[in-house]
């Protein structure tokens, strides 16, 4: 059930609705990208330097890739569905705002479906097979035999 809005709450207002879908689609890029973010050993105050720094150096080739992995629309549709939007009742002038709850569901969101996408994109491009495990009643996902080598290792993704 969605929070009701109170002003008195801990809300934060997002200024700029498409920029900030876009910025969580780079973190979240560049955190599958970049195995230095995904360290343990390092601390908030070098993972956000780190990260400013990626994020104002993100190649075109890793905005292509990007762009083909999880498109900007696609994300600001998650992003508006993970937030709050709330509407001016005399002037009409909608706003988005969100807790810090749902900044940690929108990152979750966005990062699963980019992973969810990897997965569609490896599948239909012919480098995974999958089938669904009616016992597990998940989908599972091996590589496809390579019949050069007669490589029949499977992976569990």
């Amino acid at each position: 059930m969605a929070k009701k809005f109170n002003p008195n709450d801990d809300w934060l207002e997002i200024a700029d609705i498409n920029a900030f879908s876009d910025y969580i689609r780079n973190v979240v890029y560049i955190n599958f990208k970049d195995e230095d973010f995904q360290d343990d050993e390092i601390t908030a105050t070098e993972w956000n330097i780190d990260l400013n720094a990626e994020l104002d150096n993100i190649s075109k080739t890793d905005m292509e890739e990007m762009d083909s992995i999880l498109d900007k629309d696609e994300t600001l549709v998650i992003i508006k569905s993970d937030c709050k939007k709330i509407r001016h009742k005399q002037t009409k002038e909608v706003k988005y705002v969100m807790n810090d709850n749902m900044l940690y569901k929108m990152i979750e969101h966005v990062n699963q479906r980019m992973v969810s996408n990897i997965i569609s994109k490896l599948v239909s491009s012919g480098l995974l097979e999958s089938a669904f495990d009616d016992e597990r009643n998940e989908f599972i996902f091996w590589k496809k035999e390579d019949k050069d080598h007669g490589n029949s290792q499977t992976d569990k993704f």
